[in-house]
């Protein structure tokens, strides 16, 4: 295994932050991450999209193809506790229709409520 220390400027991120760059075979993975003190940890970027999640959890980070239809522009979600109330935001790169809004509240029992919020 060969390695090289850089020191380098990581823009508005926070000053403890570093930036591996992983190589082998044919794929190379880039992680930006922040020691935010106190033993917590936020990645905030993988292979330059930018994201953050704690790695206090296992997590999936899905790679997908981004089509025409009802896409998935940014998606957050937040709980008040395990197995309490939560909230997940979703911002569409598309209006849709009412039908689809009751079809998710009727089909998906865990949902309270949906709402639509209108940009235009």
């Amino acid at each position: 295994m060969q390695y090289e220390f850089t020191k380098r400027v990581l823009g508005s991120y926070h000053p403890n932050s570093v930036l591996v760059e992983l190589t082998g075979g044919a794929r190379t993975v880039k992680v930006l991450a922040s020691s935010l003190g106190g033993g917590k940890v936020e990645v905030q970027e993988l292979d330059e999209y930018p994201f953050k999640f704690s790695g206090e959890r296992p997590t999936l980070v899905i790679r997908h193809s981004d089509q025409k239809g009802i896409n998935i522009a940014r998606m957050a979600n937040e709980r008040s506790k395990i197995n309490g109330a939560a909230i997940t935001v979703c911002e569409i790169d598309n209006i849709i229709e009412d039908t689809l809004i009751s079809l998710l509240k009727r089909e998906i029992s865990i949902i309270d409520e949906i709402v639509l919020v209108q940009t235009k």
